[in-house]
C-alpha cells in the first residue's frame, strides 16, 4: 500500500510537473509569437495601435486619390483587410442639405445609396466633406487608408516599425517622412525623394523600417509637392516606457499641485492635428468652409469627462500639420499646462492661454478642466486656432464637450460665436511661442518665448553639444532668390535631384550651388542643389538661422536627422506686432540676396545646459534670428527647410551631407534597384548593414563614456527599475542584437 501510494503520488507529481512544463512551454511559445505584430490598420480605421509587448510592429498605409462628398463600399480582400471598391454600383455622392444634413445626389443604385449618416452600418465610408467651392464640388484629395488625416499610429519607444506604404494613386509619385524621428542608423528611411530615397511610383510599395526612438509626439506626411495639404498626413505617437511616464506624471503633478493619478493620457482620442485647405483652417480634417454658414460643415468634437471626486487633467498632443499659416491655439474658458514640445517633455509651464504653433511644431499640454458645476451648466466649448495672417485664412474650429456625443451642425453657430478670451490689465493672458517680441500693451497678453521652457529630464552629458564649436554656419531664409522674389536659403533656390543622393549617388546628376558671396539676382547659377558638408564627428555645430527679408515673414525651420538645442531667439524692431526694421546683429554684406550672411560685430553671448530646450522645428521671427546647436553624430544626407509648403516648393531648403566617411551603406536591395522600382527590404537586411550603429571606433569610444543619466532631475525615478524595464521591454526577444543597447538606453533616458 505504501509503495502503491508512493507510486500514485509520484505519478501525480509527474503529471503536475508535466502540466507546469506545458504551461511554461506555452508561455515561451506565446512570448516568441508575441515578438511580432501585424497591426490590422483597416481602411477608414482612425487609430492603429501596436501592443507594447511586441517588439516588431507591421503596418500598411495605402496612399490613394479620393473624391470629396463620396461614400465608398468596403469589402474584404484576400488578406482579410478592408479595401474600397470604386465602380458605380459601390459609390454614392452627397452634398449638404438645407438643414446641414448629407443628401445623396448620385448613385441611386449604389450599395451606399441608403446611407445618410449611418455609413458604418452599411460598411460604407463616411464622405470627406472638404470643399473646393461653395457648391460642394467633389474635388480630388489624397488619403491615407481612406482618411484625412490618416490613421494615428500608436507605438512604444524601442519597437521596430515595419510600414508598407502602398502608392495606389494613378499618376503621382509619393513618399512618407516620419517627422521628428532622427533615423539614427537608418537614414534611407527618412522619406525625402531625391535625397534619402527614390520616390514611390504608382502601383509600387516602399517598406519603411526603423526604430521608434525617441518617445514623444511625432507625425508623418508626404514630402512630394502639395500632397500634404491635400491630405497625406497623420499622427505618429511614440509612448514613453511606463516607468518614465510614471516619473513624469509625478513631477508634473507636483508642479501643478494635483495627484498624479489625475493625469490621463489617451493619444488615440486627444491628439489634435491643425491644418488648412483652400484657405480654411481644419482640426483633424474638419472645419468651417471660408465664407459659408456653419451648419453646412462638420467640426471635430473632442470628449472629456469631469469627475465629481476631483478634476481630471487630460494630456493633449497638438500637431502643426498646416501648409501655410501660423496658428494661435486656445480653448474657450480653459487654461493649459504645457508639458512638452517636439517630442521632449518639459517642466510644467502653468497657466498658458494661447499657444502659437507653426507648421511642423508639436506641443503637449495638460488641459486644466473647468469646475464640475460649470461643466454641468455648459458642456460645449470652442476649440480655436486663429491663423496668422487672418486675412488669408479662416479660423480652425472644433468643439470640446464634457460628456458623450457631439453637437448637431445646427448648434455650431452658438458655439463658434463664443466671445474671445477676456484678457485684462488685472488678469493678463499668457501666450507661448509668440512670433514677435511682445504684444501691444493694450491687449494685456504676455509673451513667453519657447527658450523659457526647460527640459523635464536632463540631456545626457554625452549628447550635449558643449565644448568648442567646430562649425558656425549662417543661413538666411527669405524671398530673395531667383529674380529677387522667390523662396531661398542664402539666395539659392534648392532643386531636388532625380534619383537618390543617399542610396543611388552615382545616378544623381545635378549642378550643386556655389558657396560663398555670389550674385544670385538672375536665373542662373543659384537655381541648384544647395548642400553643405558636416565633417566634425561628434563635435558641436552651431547654426544661425535668420529671416532678414524686409517684407517681414516668420519661417518654421525643420531639421531632418536631428533635434537641436535652441540657445536664443532674437527679434527685429517692431511697431506693435508688425516688423519695422530687421535685426542688425547680422549683415548680408553688399549682396541683395544675402548669399553670405555673417555677424555685423560679434555673436551675442549664449549659454547651454542639460535643461536647455530641444526641438526639431523652430520659428525664426520676421526680421530676427535663432541660434541652435547640435552634435554632428548621425551620418547621412538630411534636409533642412522651411515647413511652409509654398516656401519648400519654391526652393527654401538646404541638404547636409553629414559625416560622409562614416555613412553606412544602404541595404543591398535599396542600392541595387533603380528609381521607379518597388523598394522592399527586410528587417534583418536593414539592421544587419555594416556600421548600422553609426559609429566609428573613435565615436564609439566617446559614446561608451557617456553617462546614462544626465543630471539631478533624474533622481525623481528609480534608475535601477528604469534600466530593468528598458531591458525587459525593449530587449526581450531574439532581435535584441540589432542595435547598440548602450546608444538606445542613452536615447531613451532623455525621455
Amino acid at each position: 500500500m505504501v509503495k502503491s501510494g508512493s507510486f500514485y503520488t509520484h505519478i501525480c507529481f509527474s503529471l503536475i510537473h508535466t502540466v507546469f512544463l506545458l504551461i511554461a512551454l506555452g508561455a515561451v511559445l506565446q512570448l516568441t509569437i508575441a515578438q511580432e505584430a501585424v497591426v490590422q490598420c483597416q481602411y477608414a480605421q482612425r487609430v492603429c495601435e501596436c501592443p507594447p509587448s511586441y517588439q516588431t510592429c507591421y503596418f500598411q498605409l495605402d496612399i490613394d486619390n479620393a473624391v470629396a462628398f463620396t461614400s465608398y463600399q468596403l469589402v474584404l480582400d484576400e488578406t482579410q483587410r478592408l479595401v474600397r471598391v470604386q465602380d458605380t454600383t459601390n459609390v454614392a455622392q452627397f452634398q449638404f442639405g438645407s438643414k446641414g444634413n448629407l443628401v445623396r445626389t448620385f448613385g441611386l443604385k449604389s450599395n451606399c445609396s441608403t446611407a445618410t449618416e449611418g455609413f458604418a452600418a452599411l460598411n460604407c465610408t463616411e464622405p470627406i466633406t472638404l470643399n473646393l467651392n461653395r457648391n460642394y464640388y467633389p474635388n480630388g484629395l489624397v488619403t491615407v487608408n481612406g482618411l484625412i488625416p490618416g490613421p494615428t499610429l500608436l507605438v512604444t519607444v524601442g519597437q521596430t516599425l515595419v510600414i508598407d506604404v502602398v502608392n495606389k494613386m494613378t499618376s503621382s509619385i509619393t513618399t512618407v517622412h516620419w517627422h521628428g524621428i532622427p533615423q539614427r542608423g537608418t537614414p534611407w528611411m527618412d522619406g525625402v525623394p531625391g535625397v534619402t530615397q527614390c520616390p514611390i511610383t504608382p502601383g509600387s510599395t516602399y517598406q519603411y523600417i526603423f526604430k521608434a526612438i525617441p518617445a514623444g509626439t511625432f507625425w508623418y506626411h508626404s514630402h512630394v509637392v502639395q500632397q500634404r495639404v491635400q491630405g497625406e498626413y497623420g499622427a505618429l505617437i511614440v509612448r514613453e516606457l511606463s516607468s518614465v511616464w510614471v516619473a513624469a506624471k509625478a513631477a508634473l503633478a507636483a508642479a501643478v499641485g494635483i495627484p498624479d493619478m489625475s493625469i490621463a493620457d489617451s493619444p488615440g482620442v486627444h491628439t489634435l492635428l491643425l491644418s488648412d485647405f483652400e484657405g480654411s483652417g481644419l482640426i483633424n480634417g474638419r472645419g468651417l468652409y471660408k465664407g459659408q454658414a456653419s451648419s453646412y460643415s462638420r467640426l471635430t468634437t473632442i470628449n472629456v469627462q469631469q469627475r465629481i471626486g476631483g478634476a481630471m487633467y487630460y494630456r493633449f498632443r497638438l500637431i502643426g500639420a498646416q501648409g501655410g499659416p501660423m496658428f494661435r491655439f486656445s480653448i474657450e474658458d480653459h487654461k493649459m499646462v504645457v508639458i512638452g514640445t517636439d517630442g521632449f517633455l518639459t517642466e510644467a509651464q502653468i497657466g498658458v492661454d494661447f499657444i502659437f504653433i507653426h507648421a511642423g511644431e508639436r506641443y503637449d499640454f495638460l488641459l486644466q478642466p473647468v469646475s464640475p458645476l460649470q461643466a454641468q451648466t455648459k458642456k460645449d466649448y470652442l476649440i480655436l486656432a486663429e491663423p496668422i495672417p487672418a486675412s488669408r485664412y479662416s479660423n480652425a474650429q472644433g468643439v470640446l464637450r464634457y460628456g458623450e456625443g457631439a453637437p448637431l451642425s445646427t448648434e455650431y453657430a452658438s458655439i463658434v460665436g463664443s466671445p474671445s478670451r477676456n484678457c485684462t490689465r488685472e488678469s493678463r493672458c499668457t501666450a507661448l511661442n509668440c512670433p514677435f517680441r511682445a504684444y501691444n500693451s493694450s491687449k494685456n497678453i504676455v509673451c513667453i518665448p519657447v527658450t523659457q521652457l526647460r527640459l523635464l529630464f536632463d540631456t545626457p552629458s554625452g549628447d550635449l553639444p558643449t565644448g568648442p564649436v567646430t562649425d558656425e554656419i549662417f543661413f538666411d531664409f527669405a524671398a530673395n532668390g531667383r529674380w529677387g522674389k522667390t523662396p531661398a536659403v542664402n539666395g539659392r533656390n534648392f532643386v531636388f535631384p532625380i534619383g537618390s543622393l543617399l542610396t543611388q549617388p552615382n545616378t544623381t546628376q545635378l549642378k550643386r550651388c556655389p558657396l560663398g558671396a555670389i550674385n544670385c539676382s538672375g536665373a542662373g547659377e543659384c537655381v541648384c542643389m544647395y548642400t553643405y558638408n558636416l565633417n566634425g564627428a561628434y563635435k558641436p555645430a552651431q547654426l544661425v538661422l535668420s529671416a532678414l527679408d524686409v517684407r517681414g515673414m516668420e519661417h518654421p525651420i525643420h531639421m531632418h536627422g536631428h533635434s537641436f538645442q535652441v540657445l536664443g531667439i532674437y527679434y527685429g524692431q517692431y511697431s506693435g506686432e508688425k516688423l519695422a526694421q530687421a535685426n542688425t546683429d547680422i549683415t548680408c554684406g553688399n549682396t541683395a540676396s544675402c548669399t553670405a550672411p555673417r555677424w555685423s560685430v560679434g555673436a551675442p553671448p549664449v549659454t547651454i545646459s542639460s535643461k536647455t530646450i530641444r526641438k526639431d522645428t523652430v520659428v525664426v521671427p520676421a526680421g530676427g534670428y535663432a541660434i541652435i546647436r547640435f552634435l554632428v553624430n548621425n551620418p547621412g544626407w538630411y534636409l533642412m527647410h522651411c515647413h511652409i509648403e509654398s516656401d519648400l516648393e519654391g526652393g527654401m531648403a538646404v541638404v547636409f551631407n553629414e559625416l560622409n566617411f562614416l555613412q553606412p551603406p544602404p541595404p543591398a536591395s535599396l542600392a541595387q534597384i533603380k528609381c521607379g522600382s518597388p523598394g522592399l527590404v527586410t528587417v534583418q537586411e536593414v539592421f544587419s548593414s555594416p556600421d548600422q550603429s553609426v559609429q566609428s571606433q573613435e565615436v564609439a569610444a566617446v559614446v561608451d563614456e557617456q553617462e546614462p543619466f544626465g543630471g539631478p532631475s533624474q533622481s525623481i525615478f528609480d534608475e535601477t527599475a528604469y534600466e530593468e524595464e528598458v531591458s525587459q521591454e525593449a530587449f526581450a526577444g531574439p532581435d535584441q542584437s540589432e542595435f547598440d543597447k548602450n546608444v538606445y538606453e542613452e536615447e531613451v533616458s532623455q525621455e
